[in-house]
């Protein structure tokens, strides 16, 4: 029998017992020193009669049944084996993208008998974690002197009037921007259809639910906006953090030139070119609040992309120029906007400006 250890899981130490995480099949369970030792033998497939034969026969027969426990648990693959195909496919499929990335995916996949409350019962649940812990805050202030907006006008401003598919069909990626300086009162339009309240209902809910103009997994709106102005009226350049319940920047005093945007946009030059840049990140224990599941952080690189996307129609709507970006240099975001990469994880960019003449 050839036999390797499956690459399908991962090991960590918890609780002074290492654990075996099968995460393509959602087990976990501690191992022994002697099985964590080993695997380290089959790294790739061997042959353990070849690898036991030079051991004393009581020797062979204990980790013979020790190895035999490791195949019936799936911590070692048989070769040729139905578990041999299942994880040469899983492999053949995700292996340029690495461990880490098919580690989320099946790690937060959710499988045939996964159990699911019903709404009365995941009501039941909130209602009482009501007291014992409160819902963070669906908005959040730095608490420092801010700039007060333009509000959003009663009536629907001239570039609302655009119909729809119009929009949709005009939509583009500008990865280049005119000279001119962005209008104050469009860029507050703009922030406070991104992530202000609804007009429609701006009620927040007993348990932190807010309705804005994108939809987010259970109300919760994890996404916090800040904005890097460069050339926008009225406004010093620099970091702005929008605090969308009182409709305002908050200056975070971090100003970065053309160079550090590139530079935190994986190098590319048009991001640090643009005269305004928002920046997005995730509030994780807003969503964490009411979903404990690890699949919920799926949900919060859904949530950007629903917002992105309604940043992208507005400012076509407007007549910007707009792009987004995921690549990112997370670090250099989370130092300039002063983020807890534990609590607030950085999201994405969009890029605005006046469209090239």
């Amino acid at each position: 029998m050839r036999a390797k250890v499956a690459e399908h899981a991962t090991l960590f130490y918890q609780d002074g017992a290492v654990v075996w995480d099968d995460y393509l099949h959602h087990r976990q369970f501690a191992i022994s020193e002697t099985a964590e030792l080993l695997c380290r033998k089959f790294t790739r497939f061997t042959d353990v009669d070849e690898l036991l034969a030079p051991l004393p026969e009581a020797d062979r027969a204990a980790l013979r049944k020790v190895l035999d426990e490791l195949v019936v648990a799936g911590v070692l693959i048989v070769e040729g084996s139905p578990q041999h195909e299942e994880e040469r496919r899983l492999l053949a499929a995700w292996r340029e993208w690495g461990t880490s990335a098919r580690h989320f995916h099946f790690a937060s996949r959710t499988l045939a008998d996964a159990p699911y409350q019903r709404a009365e019962e995941h009501d039941a649940v909130l209602d009482a974690k009501l007291t014992a812990a409160p819902p963070p805050a669906p908005f959040r202030s730095l608490g420092r002197t801010a700039v007060l907006l333009p509000p959003l006008a009663g009536g629907s401003p001239k570039w609302a009037e655009a119909g729809l598919l119009d929009v949709l069909l005009s939509r583009r990626t500008t990865r280049e921007f005119g000279p001119g300086a962005l209008s104050l009162t469009r860029v507050g339009e703009l922030l406070a259809v991104l992530a202000g309240p609804s007009p429609a209902r701006p009620r927040i809910g007993r348990s932190g639910t807010v309705f804005k103009t994108s939809p987010s997994g259970g109300g919760r709106h994890p996404v916090e906006l800040y904005a890097h102005v460069r050339r926008v009226e009225a406004l010093e350049p620099g970091w702005y953090h929008y605090d969308g319940l009182a409709h305002a920047l908050e200056p975070i005093g971090v100003t970065w030139g053309p160079e550090e945007m590139t530079a935190a946009a994986g190098d590319q030059e048009w991001v640090g070119q643009a005269p305004l840049v928002l920046a997005y990140t995730g509030v994780l224990e807003r969503t964490r609040w009411r979903y404990d599941t690890s699949r919920a952080y799926r949900v919060v690189q859904m949530d950007v992309g629903h917002l992105s996307q309604t940043a992208y129609l507005v400012a076509t709507a407007m007549g910007f120029g707009i792009g987004f970006t995921a690549a990112l240099r997370d670090q250099l975001l989370e130092q300039a906007l002063g983020c807890d990469a534990y609590h607030e994880v950085v999201l994405g960019l969009s890029a605005l400006g006046p469209l090239p003449e």
